[in-house]
């Protein structure tokens, strides 16, 4: 019998179910927590950029370019998360998968993932239900699972 594995996640949060029986019920195997990801960017960054005059008038502007501190937290979860489902594809775990993560992470999760895992996936839904019941999650998955 074919295994199922469903990956529920935001920028976070990501919890992994396993659904085994057809229209059965999920089992939660792992939980995986990204906390920065709830810290602000000034939290993130230690020190401010560096300053420096203009060299035509008497303005003064930040030296370093511009980042996003919250995007750049997302891909390494996002890595972090495609490493866990890799090791599980390896592993003979499952054979199939399905994702409900919320939009931004569901296109990060894609980017992250190798061929043979991405191939692996079964269905998406583009949902953020970290904190909802197995129910709510259940419902968001084809009735043939």
């Amino acid at each position: 019998m074919s295994k199922a594995w469903v990956l529920v996640a935001n920028h976070t949060h990501a919890r992994l179910f396993e659904a085994e029986k057809r229209a059965g019920t999920l089992h939660e195997i792992d939980a995986l927590v990204y906390p920065e990801g709830r810290m602000k960017g000034r939290e993130l960054l230690s020190d401010a950029p560096g300053r420096a005059f203009d060299s035509n008038g008497l303005g003064r502007h930040a030296m370093a370019e511009p980042t996003d501190l919250r995007k750049q937290g997302e891909q390494k979860f996002a890595r972090d998360i495609a490493h866990a489902l890799e090791q599980g594809r390896q592993q003979g775990r499952f054979d199939r998968l399905y994702i409900v993560a919320e939009p931004s992470m569901a296109g990060s999760l894609r980017h992250s993932m190798s061929p043979p895992t991405l191939a692996t996936i079964a269905g998406e839904s583009r949902k953020n239900l970290t904190t909802s019941d197995v129910e709510a999650i259940r419902a968001q998955l084809p009735t043939w699972l």
